[in-house]
């Protein structure tokens, strides 16, 4: 039997995601969920998920908000404002320029504010927004040294080899930024089949104003929650015989 995971990102990004994807998971199926600890609707993101998720992550992120770290811990991942760098502005540098030591800090800080507001260590740790190899590299340095899950399918296939989880393709967005769901299931059907655990990654939510304000993936959130409920999707997860799990069955696979 073929095995899914189906992840929902940003929780905590603002108050509209949180109650989306507070639907994703009470009323669809999603079955892990990513919280980024250092934004303000983080604490009311969790609480709404916290009994009806078995599996919830953290969603590392240096690229939105105010970091947990202190400013001056860390010069090379905030502006003169104090806030992190967006990732518009890091992913286009020539060079990376994040330096792996401040990463360091930023993370166990991050980690430990997700404690502070779960109670508990993550059941997997990723990254948000920016494809920054130091980044990345201090990421997995931390997980090691705390024995956390470093979750990271699609961007390295010898993580996806090591742990046999494997991502699907990555989403392909027309002029409106957005995507058939239903063919991009159908289209990685062959996929899922033929591997041992395959992970879609989605991003469900309501819009607010601060989503409008400050994500690039604004119509596409209520669109993800909307299908991730839908009928068609519960009747062509069974009809395909395909087992819906989550880091926690086979992080240790």
């Amino acid at each position: 039997m073929p095995k899914l995971i189906l992840r929902a990102d940003d929780l905590g990004i603002s108050e509209g995601v949180n109650y989306g994807i507070f639907k994703a998971v009470s009323d669809g199926v999603i079955s892990c969920v990513g919280l980024m600890s250092n934004m303000p609707a983080a604490e009311q993101g969790y609480k709404l998920v916290e009994k009806v998720s078995t599996c919830i992550g953290l969603h590392l992120n240096i690229c939105l908000g105010d970091p947990v770290a202190a400013p001056s811990k860390i010069p090379s991942l905030v502006s003169e404002e104090e806030s992190f760098y967006t990732s518009g502005e890091i992913n286009k540098r020539m060079k990376d320029t994040v330096d792996l030591a401040e990463c360091v800090i930023e993370i166990k800080a991050q980690i430990d504010r997700f404690e502070q507001i779960t109670g508990k260590k993550p059941d997997y740790v990723d990254g948000h927004a920016i494809l920054s190899p130091i980044f990345f590299q201090a990421v997995k340095a931390v997980a090691d040294e705390q024995h956390l899950f470093f979750s990271m399918p699609s961007f390295d296939k010898k993580w996806e080899n090591e742990n046999e989880i494997y991502g699907l393709e990555l989403l392909r967005f027309n002029e409106d930024g957005l995507y058939d769901p239903r063919e991009y299931f159908e289209h990685n059907l062959e996929k899922i089949n033929a591997q041992y655990c395959s992970v879609a990654v989605f991003h469900p939510g309501f819009l607010d104003q601060f989503i409008l304000d400050h994500s690039s993936y604004t119509f596409i959130r209520p669109m993800e929650c909307e299908f991730l409920c839908s009928e068609w999707l519960e009747y062509w997860i069974e009809q395909n015989n395909i087992e819906i799990v989550d880091f926690n069955n086979y992080k240790d696979a």
